[in-house]
């Protein structure tokens, strides 16, 4: 543990020390942005303490973590694993009751198969390296020049020795001088960098070169029947088939086993019915001589079934990972309940207004406007609309107007493959020539086989059989709009996830980053 490290640990535990005897305070909260109801899907289980291990443990001496889907259980399971105790808080009854649970076509992998052969015939070269990821997550962004970095990285870690803008500003990154678009490549290498061997670590087992088994955790992705290796599809603005997939419920299939392998670690507790309130930081650690920024030390939590708020303290920390904000839209494919409404972003924000008041443009967020619609969610009238994954089009999946005419190809060369947001855009605008109340977009696969098409695409098969007038997607073309999915904004952060504050600075020890 570095210095800096057990300074800001010892930080925390001076304020929870002095704070921890204030009084836990009782109902009459409003509930402000939290609202709807909570959907509690099939498999999983009720929220659960662990006991044993964890209870040699001090009531404080945990990392808090904020939301039980994929991304807060990976934080669980890596901080258990160097012997931090944790506590997952979920608004939800059910600790699989997430957005992760909804996903449907897969994860980006790596193809580890797909090779060039070389002028002489002999050697052959990988297709699919960081470097291609890189470039089609460029080309994604709408940032037109190419990359900064000349020479490819192979996969491992992405050290600050690789780091191209070292210096520290509230937005890095190259600025487009076409389309404006401030593109962060190093946030897109350490994705490409380090994504593969995160998988490997935390979903794969041991015949894929994983250590899964170590952590109870290995995902029955899809595999080939001809050389039993992971099943490899491509979607939309990948260059080659990298995506990892359980049949169309992939995220189904991820969520139940990290969930199940999280809740069976001796150090992590689930703790369920939990809304977040606020954040508890302590304002007189700001002459600290670890940080220069107040220490956020934990969270104001009402329980859904007393009814009343209490305040939890974390030695370690707290992660935010609560979802996205697209549940507010209209045209939404997040589920009802307490899922994408939000909820990390409002934390961040009530923090920081709490700090500064609301004089001063918000540094604690930024890019809340970069929402990404999905282009096919299924849009029947007074029906919630249900996605349509991507890799329909992936497959061979026909985007037609009314008239049967095939658009897509009208507004970008790659068609059905094009980047989301243009593909989304097409939907929308060939949905507007719609005359007479009708509908004009549709998402046609019927020229693909029946049997192998509800095999592939078995969530979707069933959901369209099952409304009150069925619809057999390899016979009919379903009528699709495009619908708010993914948040590509939220709470302003480093490139490991370290939160920043507003008050200047932008090192761990001059205020700019915070625990």
């Amino acid at each position: 543990m570095s210095s800096t490290t057990m300074t800001t640990t010892f930080a925390f535990r001076r304020s929870i020390h002095r704070i921890a005897t204030r009084p836990t305070f009782s109902a009459g909260i409003r509930w402000s942005s939290y609202v709807g109801d909570v959907r509690c899907p099939a498999g999983g289980g009720v929220g659960t303490r662990n006991a044993g291990e964890r209870d040699r443990h001090g009531p404080h001496e945990r990392l808090l973590v904020l939301g039980s889907g994929v991304a807060g259980c990976a934080a669980a399971l890596t901080a258990a694993r160097h012997g931090i105790p944790v506590t997952v808080l979920h608004a939800g009854s059910r600790r699989d009751d997430c957005n992760s649970y909804w996903a449907q076509g897969g994860i980006i992998y790596r193809n580890y198969r797909l090779r060039h052969e070389g002028i002489d015939g002999q050697t052959t070269t990988l297709v699919d390296t960081p470097r291609s990821l890189v470039d089609d997550i460029r080309v994604a962004s709408g940032y037109l020049p190419p990359l900064a970095r000349a020479e490819d990285l192979e996969e491992g870690r992405y050290t600050p020795d690789d780091v191209l803008l070292r210096e520290r500003n509230a937005k890095p990154g190259f600025r487009c001088p076409t389309t404006g678009i401030t593109w962060n490549e190093d946030a897109a290498w350490k994705l490409a960098v380090e994504g593969p061997s995160r998988i490997r670590q935390l979903l794969l087992g041991r015949r894929d070169g994983g250590e899964g088994e170590e952590r109870g955790c290995v995902v029955p992705f899809d595999r080939t029947a001809e050389e039993d290796a992971l099943s490899l599809c491509l979607e939309a603005s990948h260059a080659a088939p990298r995506i990892i997939h359980r049949a169309d419920c992939t995220g189904k299939a991820i969520t139940t086993h990290i969930t199940r392998a999280a809740a069976a670690h001796p150090l992590i507790e689930f703790v369920g019915d939990s809304v977040v309130a606020d954040l508890l930081y302590d304002e007189s650690s700001s002459s600290s001589s670890s940080s220069s920024s107040p220490l956020v030390i934990g969270a104001r939590v009402l329980d859904k079934t007393t009814r009343r708020l209490s305040d939890r303290y974390a030695v370690h920390g707290l992660v935010l990972a609560s979802g996205g904000l697209a549940g507010i839209y209209r045209h939404s494919t997040n589920p009802a309940g307490f899922n994408a409404l939000g909820s990390s972003v409002g934390l961040a924000l009530r923090l920081e207004r709490s700090l500064v008041g609301g004089a001063s443009p918000s540094r604690i967020a930024s890019d809340l406007e970069y929402v990404q619609f999905h282009p096919t969610a299924l849009c029947l009238p007074d029906e919630p609309r249900f996605l349509l994954t991507e890799a329909l089009r992936g497959e061979g999946a026909i985007l037609r107007d009314a008239d049967g005419r095939a658009f897509a190809r009208d507004y970008h060369p790659r068609g059905e493959l094009a980047p989301r947001d243009v593909v989304a855009r097409a939907v929308f605008c060939e949905g507007q020539k719609a005359e007479g109340g009708g509908h004009n977009a549709f998402l046609d696969v019927t020229h693909r086989d029946p049997a192998w098409l509800k095999g592939r695409f078995p969530s979707v098969h069933e959901h369209l059989t099952s409304r009150a007038a069925p619809l057999d997607f390899s016979k009919e073309w379903i009528p699709v709009v495009p619908a708010a999915h993914y948040t590509c904004g939220g709470v302003t952060t480093d490139l490991d996830g370290r939160a920043t504050t507003v008050g200047g600075g932008t090192g761990t020890n001059d205020g700019g980053w915070v625990r």
